[in-house]
Order: structure tokens, then sequence, then C-alpha cells
């Protein structure tokens, strides 16, 4: 017995170092996310935490992302924000042989970890670009879909971002935001829909639940978006 107590002891501590930093990350964090944001300072998750986006834990319960965003073989699919590459190359793979995959991220670091996982898997469809999200290299009307996983909260000027995604994404194609929960950037599912359709897109679909949700818009033409 007196050498369980030791040991339950030091459990406890581990127990509740780990709901700590549970706590910090769940809610002051996020606060302050949120207050960095109301101010114009909202910035990309860091490429030294890649390792956070890119863990099992997240990988798996992430996995159905793709199904919802609907890729087909053909395709001409933007990629905004791939951060390490976690959905690049089976992004990729759906679009073949064909299609074409087209990866942005502003971060040099976080694309050359793309560019590895793609050269790794031998894959010839992706092309990579570092750029703004307010900048994007591409033509008017040039993309089938756009999709953003726990991207577009991190963008300060959401607005502009999300009107160059309207301009290089065809008439009737598809914007897919994904958002998670425990990342601390997360908005609700409301804000994210009034934020997305004032910028001219109009929901099409919705997936997941308040832990981690999809919304598929479509690129339509608007009232105060002429063609």
């Amino acid at each position: 017995m007196k050498t369980l107590k030791p040991l339950l002891r030091s459990l406890l501590i581990l127990m509740g170092i780990i709901g700590g930093l549970v706590f910090f990350w769940l809610f002051p964090l996020k606060l302050l996310s949120r207050l960095a944001a109301r101010f114009g300072q909202s910035a990309p998750c860091p490429a030294s935490l890649a390792g956070l986006v890119s863990n099992p834990i997240r990988r798996r319960y992430m996995r159905p992302v793709l199904d919802r965003v609907g890729i087909h073989p053909g395709e001409r699919v933007l990629e905004l924000g791939p951060g390490p590459g976690i959905f690049t190359v089976d992004a990729a793979q759906r679009v073949e042989p064909e299609g074409r995959l087209i990866a942005v991220d502003i971060q040099p670091e976080m694309i050359a970890q793309v560019e590895a996982r793609v050269r790794e898997a031998g894959l010839t469809n992706v092309e990579t670009h570092v750029a703004s999200a307010y900048d994007l290299p591409l033509d008017d009307e040039s993309v089938d879909r756009a999709f953003l996983v726990t991207v577009l909260p991190e963008i300060p000027d959401q607005a502009r971002a999300l009107a160059e995604l309207r301009r290089v994404l065809k008439l009737g194609g598809l914007l897919s935001i994904t958002e998670d929960f425990f990342d601390p950037d997360y908005p609700f599912e409301f804000e994210t829909i009034r934020r997305v359709e004032a910028a001219g897109f109009k929901l099409d679909r919705r997936f997941g639940n308040f832990w981690v949700y999809t919304l598929n818009f479509r690129r339509d033409a608007a009232p105060g978006y002429p063609e």
C-alpha cells in the first residue's frame, strides 16, 4: 500500500497538469484568439507546431473531411492553407488521372513539408505555391472546388480572402470550410455561414456536429456580385 500511494499521487499530479493544459487550450487560448481576430491580428499555425495538426488522434477523427468535400476525378481543386499537407496527398489522388491539386500556403516551411509528402507519394499532379490568400496565383474561374480545413479564422481579413476565393472558383463551383472545436480559432457554425454567405456564396450542404463541422457553399451569381 505504501508503494501505491506515491504512484497514485504522481498520477493525480499528472492528470492535473494535463487537465490544466486542456483547460488553457480550450478556453483562455480561444478567448485570446478571438481578441486577436477582433483587432486583425489572426495568424496561421506556426510551422514549428505542425506536429499538433498531424498527430494520429486528430488525423483519425478528421478522416471524413475529404469525403465531405466531395472531390471528383478530373477536377482542378484548390487547397488553401494545407499546413504540413495532411490532406494534400489524399486529395491529389482523388482527382487522378486528369485532375490537378493546387496547394497554396503563406508559409514556405509548410509548403516544403507538403512538397516532401508529395514526392514521397510519387505524385505528379500537385502544384504548390507560397502565396497570400489575398492574391491567389490562379486565373479567374479556374478551379472546380476549393477547401479550407481550420484555416479561414486564421486569416486577418476573411472578407478579402473569400472574395479572392470567389474570383478563382468557377460559377457553380464549391467552397468547403471545415472547423474543429479543438482549434484555438474555432468559430461557431452560424458565424462561418454568416461570413461566407456575405461574400456571395450560398450554403449547399452541412456535415458533422458541434465538434467538427464541414460547410459546403456554392459560388452562385448573387445580388451585388454580377457575373
